[in-house]
């Protein structure tokens, strides 16, 4: 087996790595400023947001009803899912801190599964964790 990456899988890295940040900015720029974030969201999409799950319209309503959030990426991962059945999708790794409120920051993770539907970025799948179980809250 070899090492060496061939370059079109390379390539294809490199995509998912382009659209991953630029879809996240996006992401995080909406939920922010409480903008309406249904649109990216699949009509069946789910979000499970720290355990709690929501789909479709509730999504939006859901997100909507959250305090002020700022939301700050510390690191980002992401890489194509390769079966063709799945069309242009990828797989999207997020983690990094979240102030909500005047609180103080703490961590999260975020893992997104987006797809290509009529030619923009769709959310099939989002799961949002809270990280406070593993290193408690951030001090910034």
């Amino acid at each position: 087996m070899s090492n060496v990456m061939d370059s079109t899988l390379r390539e294809q890295i490199n995509e998912a790595s382009r659209v991953a940040e630029e879809f996240t900015k996006i992401y995080y720029d909406i939920v922010d400023k409480k903008k309406s974030i249904q649109k990216l969201y699949m009509d069946n999409g789910l979000l499970v947001y720290n355990g709690n799950g929501f789909q479709g319209e509730s999504i939006g309503n859901f997100l909507k009803s959250l305090p002020d959030t700022t939301h700050q990426m510390t690191t980002l991962d992401a890489q194509p899912i390769l079966d063709s059945s799945a069309g242009k999708s990828y797989l999207i790794q997020v983690s990094g801190t979240v102030k909500i409120y005047s609180q103080k920051s703490r961590a999260f993770q975020q893992s997104f599964l987006i797809t290509a539907q009529d030619n923009k970025w769709k959310i099939v799948t989002d799961t949002f964790r809270l990280q406070d179980g593993i290193c408690g809250e951030i001090k910034l």
